[in-house]
């Protein structure tokens, strides 16, 4: 990492949203299945809200997994969910495939051209590589325990995945979803609920899967310009909470989230906390709040100049600032002059985002203004 780097990179990290334009309401097709090379899907669609949303489930589970959270999803967005191949009411795959050629199958299908796609888990991998592949189709991203293609996996969980083949041989169902990662400890009500609905549908976990190899995602990220939202369980193993981290800091804008009370499958969990917090981030805030943009602009080019106007400050920031003008103002300067401040929304914490684009790079801001209109926290990082 550059000197560069990790001196923005003190200045900080908080949350992401941002808008686009609004359409007409429309109702999807009702859904049923789509045929896609080599096989078909089934897929499920309802609601007629203004925005689409499209739901990747996870690799445990197939499109039953989005229970809890369908119907009141459903009144707010067109909503549309999958199985994707070998899981649910989808057949096994019988040769190669690509998942990204299937999920743009499904959306073409629902007549949705741009959504706010949500993934879980090597869903969320998908919603990446789909959001690589396809910039234009997806308006926001929503990446729940995302798993990450080019991102290596720890010691710790490449032990606990030789025990949870170990227990597979041996027909422990029960063993391996209790000593899992997938919920909190003591939920023993969503554990129950798991395993009644694996033995209902026993294909999710058996089923062969000949998908292409895919390409890594972990050296892109920084390429994805979609408002992206990073969620994860508290409970969650250390290598999806490490991976939401390196998500949070590579995607521009990108907003990280640790859910209190859930492990892997937050939606099972904490179903009612999901829907308002995916909601409102799906939504989006339109416009930021008026002399936002001329202060940040303002700061920015103070700081630059190794001359910040430090009223416009709270008067408990400025002593701060001013020991950090020396460090920071040799890594702005040669950023040169702000060309555009893009407003990306607000994230959960209160803090307004912005991409900045200078003549020779971008910062990813945040800032808050106090009760005074004055600058109460400002943060910010490269742009990879």
């Amino acid at each position: 990492m550059s000197k560069t780097i990790k001196a923005l990179a003190l200045a900080g990290a908080m949350l992401s949203c941002a808008s686009a334009p609004a359409v007409a309401q429309t109702t999807l097709p009702p859904g049923g299945f789509v045929d896609v090379q080599g096989g078909r899907l089934w897929y499920e669609t309802c609601g007629s809200g203004p925005k689409a949303m499209v739901l990747i489930h996870d690799g445990v589970l197939h499109a039953v997994a989005w229970d809890d959270v369908w119907p009141a999803l459903c009144k707010s967005f067109r909503v549309v969910r999958y199985d994707r191949r070998g899981y649910g009411r989808s057949p096994e795959a019988t040769a190669s495939y690509s998942p990204v050629d299937d999920l743009q199958a499904v959306m073409a299908a629902a007549n949705i051209k741009r959504a706010v796609v949500v993934g879980a888990s090597n869903g969320g991998g998908l919603a990446v590589d789909f959001a690589l592949a396809h910039p234009d189709e997806v308006d926001r991203l929503v990446l729940v325990g995302a798993e990450v293609s080019g991102l290596s996996h720890s010691k710790y969980f490449m032990d606990r995945m030789i025990e949870v083949q170990r227990r597979m041989m041996q027909g422990d169902l029960t063993g391996v979803v209790k000593s899992s990662w997938l919920f909190p400890p003591e939920d023993d009500a969503d554990v129950a609920r798991l395993l009644k609905l694996e033995m209902a549908s026993p294909q999710d976990l058996t089923h062969k899967d000949p998908a292409l190899p895919r390409p890594s995602a972990a050296g892109r990220l920084g390429e994805i310009r979609a408002p992206t939202l990073v969620l994860v369980g508290e409970s969650d193993q250390p290598d999806n909470q490490a991976e939401s981290g390196v998500l949070e800091y590579a995607i521009p804008g990108a907003t990280r989230m640790v859910i209190p009370k859930a492990g892997h499958l937050i939606y099972m969990t904490q179903p009612a906390e999901f829907v308002d917090i995916v909601s409102r981030f799906a939504s989006g805030v339109e416009t930021a709040p008026p002399g936002e943009e001329a202060a940040l602009r303002h700061a920015l080019e103070g700081l630059q100049q190794g001359a910040p106007d430090y009223g416009l400050f709270n008067p408990a920031v400025a002593p701060i600032l001013r020991a950090q003008v020396p460090v920071l103002k040799p890594q702005l300067e040669p950023l040169g002059a702000i060309r555009s401040a893009a407003f990306r929304g607000q994230g959960p914490g209160g803090a307004d985002i912005f991409i900045v684009t200078f003549d020779k790079g971008s910062l990813d801001c945040r800032i808050t203004l106090g009760p005074d209109r004055k600058i109460a926290g400002l943060f910010f990082k490269p742009v990879p």
